[in-house]
């Protein structure tokens, strides 16, 4: 059997009005993406060879899926879309998918979500319908020997902010077939990888905690709270039956209570209203950031570590094998080049956020003990919403510092060279402090 999930239905505007930054398909609900559930159904059911992505908004995420189609052990094939106002237009601009089909296709319209007790119950009781109809509702359709059938199987109703809000929570606290996102064991607690939760966090299920999450100290998390990829949250902010979206920052002492937070956009699902906030203290879009006078103040700090350092880089090069194991030398090496770009303005003396690719110092640079990638990106991200004059002299000062007293090469477990140690099935969860 085929199947198509098309994304591109009227009913989606809502989707495009509150997130205009996510396509449909990559929309989360309970922290994993909208199409992402679809393509677990297709999987379980077991019946699926070949499945369709036709997507009316073009996604990076979906668009890599096929790429990695064994995970759901079909053929994936992702589309970009033209729109289409009926299943049977649908049919006519992409007669691959229904071609060959005599076990039938089945089609996700409008990006619905089943709610079966078993897979088998999607396939369970159907009924016929007019495929020319442009006023179709979201729906699971069977198309076989010619004709459209409606899949009677419940589904859940997502039809605007509110009812997708409450779909989260109703996931949350009971997925039934759905799997969601997380790696832990404990019942109503889905935490990722590389998750940072610092001193007197109260965290009370059910509750989801995505990959690269940052919890500063004093965190309440109550009453059902979903955290995205890459958030981070100040100290003493409450976070309850609230939604807070992938690369999202929120400031200190906020409580937020019933609300879907996305970059700088906070909104009320129950009112249907939202505001963008203006005050970057208070909520923001980790990825969206301006350099203004810090490049000249590194430019300064450059200038005056150029000629001191030069003698340690010239060591370091010319007895390179033995000068690498010794911290001090190993760092000048990496950093001096670096320092030359910051000179001349084409770099940062610190790295500013994780996509930041010039720069002579990272924030985790201040720690002598080796920390993984995904770590140092973390401590990358934290200095970017810290980010201070005297925070960047001090990553400098510690960098260089604790260094050139450590003349010898640390323990393994402590070894900061660029190249991280073998493969152990083991990952590193600390963080800075």
């Amino acid at each position: 059997m085929k199947a198509c999930i098309y994304i591109g239905t009227n009913n989606l505007e809502w989707c495009r009005k509150y997130f205009p930054t996510i396509p449909p398909g990559e929309l989360p609900i309970a922290g994993k993406e909208w199409c992402a559930y679809l393509l677990d159904v297709c999987s379980m059911l077991g019946c699926i060879d070949k499945l369709y992505i036709i997507d009316c908004y073009p996604a990076e995420r979906l668009s890599t899926l096929a790429q990695r189609s064994g995970y759901w052990s079909t053929n994936l094939t992702y589309l970009q879309g033209q729109p289409c106002a009926s299943p049977a237009q649908l049919l006519q601009k992409y007669p691959e998918i229904a071609d060959n089909t005599k076990e039938g296709l089945m089609l996700f319209w409008g990006l619905p979500l089943p709610k079966p007790v078993t897979p088998e119950d999607i396939l369970l009781g159907l009924r016929w319908i007019d495929s020319t109809n442009t006023k179709l509702p979201p729906g699971v359709f069977l198309w076989k020997n010619g004709s459209f059938h409606e899949c009677l199987c419940p589904q859940y109703a997502i039809k605007n902010i509110q009812t997708y809000f409450d779909l989260n929570f109703s996931l949350l606290n009971s997925p039934d077939i759905y799997t969601l996102p997380g790696y832990t064991d404990q019942k109503d607690q889905g935490l990722g990888r590389n998750v940072t939760i610092l001193p007197n966090c109260t965290l009370e299920p059910p509750m989801i905690i995505q990959d690269n999450c940052y919890l500063g100290r004093s965190i309440t998390l109550a009453d059902g709270a979903i955290l995205g990829r890459n958030t981070s949250i100040e100290d003493y902010t409450t976070v309850r039956h609230s939604i807070i979206l992938s690369n999202t920052h929120i400031g200190r002492r906020m409580f937020l209570e019933n609300k879907i937070v996305i970059g700088n956009r906070v909104i009320d699902p129950i009112s249907g209203a939202y505001v963008d906030l203006q005050e970057k203290f208070l909520a923001e879009d980790i990825r969206t950031h301006v350099i203004d006078y810090y490049k000249i103040v590194g430019a300064l700090v450059a200038l005056v570590l150029i000629i001191p350092l030069l003698p340690a880089y010239l060591l370091a090069r010319l007895f390179q094998q033995r000068m690498d194991k010794v911290p001090f030398f190993h760092l000048t090496m990496r950093v001096y080049p670096q320092l030359w770009k910051v000179l001349a303005f084409q770099a940062n003396l610190v790295r500013f956020g994780t996509d930041d690719p010039h720069y002579a110092f990272r924030f985790s640079d201040r720690y002598l003990l080796w920390r993984d990638e995904a770590t140092r990106k973390q401590g990358d991200a934290y200095y970017q919403h810290h980010r201070t004059i005297l925070l960047m002299l001090g990553v400098v000062y510690n960098s260089l510092l604790r260094r050139l007293f450590q003349l010898s090469e640390p323990p393994e477990e402590g070894n900061h060279s660029d190249t991280p140690p073998p493969e152990d099935g083991t990952a590193s969860s600390e963080s800075p402090k």
